[in-house]
């Protein structure tokens, strides 16, 4: 229960965040860090850490599906793990919000991410793949 509780607070921004992205879909890491006020490593990172979080809690079909369509996830993925961002699987909230905490984003900008994250995706046309997504964080 506090889990869900933890997964409920961290994305509450979800419901309250209706500005979408008219973005093309490799512009996911600069409309992040227009929207956000973040560095490029910081939006690499925080995609990254949710990339892995989405992995542990994804069938595998479903996540391989995600994974094609956000640009260069794979890359983003091993990166975060290189830089020792996501050092082993995330496998709660708490250890996303750590993951997020190592690259300076604390709350509520770290409530924020998915929301955005989840705004592009729908911009994008790639409304499966926020379906997918949103699985992960309700």
């Amino acid at each position: 229960m506090k889990m869900h509780r933890a997964i409920a607070s961290l994305f509450a921004g979800l419901l309250l965040c209706g500005t979408a992205l008219a973005a093309p879909p490799n512009a996911l890491v600069p409309q992040l860090q227009q929207r956000l006020g973040l560095t490029e490593p910081q939006v690499r990172g925080a995609l990254g850490a949710m990339l892995v979080y989405a992995q542990e809690h994804l069938s595998k079909d479903d996540f391989d599906h995600l994974a094609a369509r956000v640009p260069n996830a794979d890359r983003i993925m091993q990166d975060v793990k290189l830089r020792g961002i996501v050092t082993r699987p995330l496998d709660d909230i708490e250890e996303y919000q750590a993951a997020l905490a190592s690259l300076d984003i604390g709350q509520p900008l770290a409530a924020q991410f998915a929301p955005a994250v989840l705004d592009w995706l729908s911009a994008a046309g790639l409304d499966a793949e926020h379906d997918i997504l949103a699985k992960v964080l309700q």
